[in-house]
């Protein structure tokens, strides 16, 4: 019945319902725009890789390359060998998990609490929290806080101090708040404890906000160095972040190159931002669906 109705339209009018009209000039402005775009975000990791692949007698006569004739992974295979590298990539990686963790745990049940209902102490509780987004209490103070708890020279101070970080703990609370009250009035009168309530009813309802805050925590930690520069003088607690700075900056780099004739210092360089980034880059995918839909109910609601 619908085909017989559709052909019946005048021709005008069967023209606007046409799917085929729907893709307009507009539209194809917008493409071209994000297009360009998405080509100015990708060039950057496309010229990291090309320069990492590239033979030093190639890239000698040509410092600005699209493409290189000939393909060497020697930079790549130095990288993988240097005992630093790995070293800093197994400090991030306790960082990266059991860092996560750990600040996962107290900004979630901090989260949740301050979304109860009144209890004595909230309003100040949340107030003091509240201003340490917007004043802290110096570098020199905090370096004083820091040596005279004994963390200097190890790798408790870049884990224990970033217990809470009160936008995550935001997150979470208004998400928490934005629940049904419902659910937990109805577990208490079946006998539910505090516990069992955030245990088996909030925290299965808050798996994209909670796939969300762990990815900002899992970035932050993966791109820690600045605590370790502070404090940590030892070159076995350097991270991935704080070696990667070495190979970039210092005018030696850190990476002894095994043959100069063919390995060009700029490749190394470039092999150990690559496989910086890489592990993040390949698992951001995976929270892509939750991060859109955490980030946005836990921003407006509560």
């Amino acid at each position: 019945m619908s085909k017989i109705k559709i052909s019946k339209l005048p021709l005008a009018r069967r023209e606007k319902v046409s799917p085929s009209n729907r893709f307009g000039g507009f539209d194809v402005f917008c493409f071209i725009i994000l297009l360009v775009f998405a080509l100015l975000i990708i060039f950057p990791f496309y010229y990291l890789f090309i320069v990492s692949i590239t033979p030093q007698e190639i890239y000698a006569n040509n410092s600005f390359i699209l493409w290189t004739p000939e393909i060497s992974f020697d930079a790549y295979k130095t990288v993988f060998t240097e005992k630093s590298i790995w070293n800093g990539f197994g400090i991030t990686c306790i960082l990266l998990f059991g860092g996560t963790l750990y600040q996962m745990f107290f900004t979630v049940i901090t989260g949740y609490a301050l979304s109860r209902q009144k209890w004595v102490g909230k309003n100040f509780v949340m107030n003091m929290i509240l201003v340490t987004m917007f004043f802290g209490g110096g570098l020199i103070p905090y370096y004083v806080l820091i040596k005279s708890l004994n963390m200097t020279d190890t790798i408790w101070v870049m884990i224990i101090p970033g217990a809470i970080d009160t936008f995550n703990m935001l997150l979470m609370r208004n998400y928490f708040a934005s629940l049904p009250k419902e659910l937990e009035e109805s577990a208490k009168i079946d006998g539910a404890n505090d516990i069992q309530i955030f245990a088996r009813i909030f925290l299965p309802l808050s798996l994209p906000m909670l796939a969300t805050v762990g990815l900002f925590f899992a970035v932050g930690n993966w791109n820690s160095w600045y605590n370790g520069m502070l404090f940590n003088t030892k070159e076995s607690l350097k991270t991935l972040q704080q070696v990667l700075q070495d190979v970039i900056y210092t005018p030696a780099s850190t990476i002894p190159n095994p043959n100069p004739t063919r390995i060009n210092t700029e490749s190394l360089k470039m092999a150990a931002i690559f496989f910086t980034i890489i592990p993040m880059m390949l698992f951001y995918p995976f929270l892509q669906r939750f991060f859109v839909k955490g980030i946005v109910v836990g921003a407006i609601k509560g």
